[in-house]
């Protein structure tokens, strides 16, 4: 009875199933209520992180393009490079192409040949002697008779070397290479007397067409060639540039005689010398290479 009076005062009897349990089952979502619900699960609620599985980043196509598009413009820039640094090797320097084809060559190198046979004679003997030859016919001789009678004098690939005269300085170009593939190396170097037997070259330029070569690697392969023909030769810093110094040898095994080069002129075209031949020997002295070599 107690019981029964508690439970009155508790209010109406409410049943402890869910009323939606006895509403029978639920109809079908559509498509678009589906979709609708399954976005709105995937979205986190404000505050809470999304789980990784859930976001997927995905590059953008610009993104993707970029490596390629980069690799792209850098062959473009590599390429145009090339293809000027080719044009630019190719370019063939105007005193050479001037002084390609030589008037009268076979003439003009026989004249040279005869004056330094004349120079040869009296350099042999006691008492002074001079030469002089123009560059005209020195190209002479270098276009006809040294690749029918001296080729072996070049290296292999070496061609049609050229000498230009001007106050001081000498220019000389070669080409090199076949005629496919070729270009002209043109040297410019001062060369003054600076003693008695004693020269003094400066490398002031020198190209491969138009393209500019390093000037020490040319002197250190000018300097080679003079030791290979039994020069002495020094590399010193003078005046605050670098100069190959050649010291002649004054002094031959034939005869005993002293040869001594006193005077040396470059001008317009024009290469001009004199010196003495003195009986007995007389040593060379070369100074110690101080200046590093």
């Amino acid at each position: 009875m107690v019981r029964n009076l508690q439970n009155r005062a508790a209010g109406p009897w409410k049943p402890t199933v869910p009323a939606a349990s006895f509403r029978g089952p639920k109809p079908p979502l559509s498509d678009s209520t589906a979709v609708g619900q399954n976005h709105s699960m995937n979205v986190p609620e404000a505050g809470a992180l999304p789980v990784a599985e859930d976001v997927v980043v995905e590059a953008s196509p610009a993104k993707r393009r970029s490596p390629a598009r980069l690799a792209v413009v850098i062959t473009a820039l590599v390429a145009a490079a090339l293809a000027v640094a080719g044009f630019a090797a190719t370019r063939t320097p105007e005193f050479y192409r001037q002084r390609l084809e030589v008037d009268r060559a076979e003439e003009s190198a026989r004249r040279l040949v005869s004056d330094i046979s004349a120079l040869h004679a009296s350099f042999i003997r006691e008492g002074a002697w001079e030469a002089a030859f123009s560059e005209h016919d020195i190209n002479a001789w270098l276009a006809s008779d040294l690749p029918r009678n001296h080729g072996r004098l070049l290296p292999r690939a070496v061609s049609g070397p050229r000498l230009r005269f001007t106050p001081r300085r000498v220019h000389a170009a070669v080409r090199l290479g076949g005629s496919l593939a070729s270009t002209v190396a043109v040297i410019v170097a001062e060369v003054q007397l600076r003693e008695p037997n004693q020269l003094g070259i400066v490398v002031e330029d020198a190209r491969l067409g138009s393209l500019p070569l390093p000037r020490g690697l040319v002197l250190g392969e000018i300097r080679r060639r003079f030791d290979q023909i039994g020069m002495v030769t020094a590399v010193r810093r003078l005046d605050g540039r670098t100069v190959l110094v050649v010291y002649i040898p004054s002094t031959h095994e034939s005869g005993g005689m002293s040869h001594w080069l006193e005077s040396l002129s470059i001008g317009e075209g024009t290469v001009a010398f004199a010196g003495h031949t003195r009986p007995g020997r007389s040593p060379l002295a070369v100074p110690s290479d101080d200046g590093g070599s």
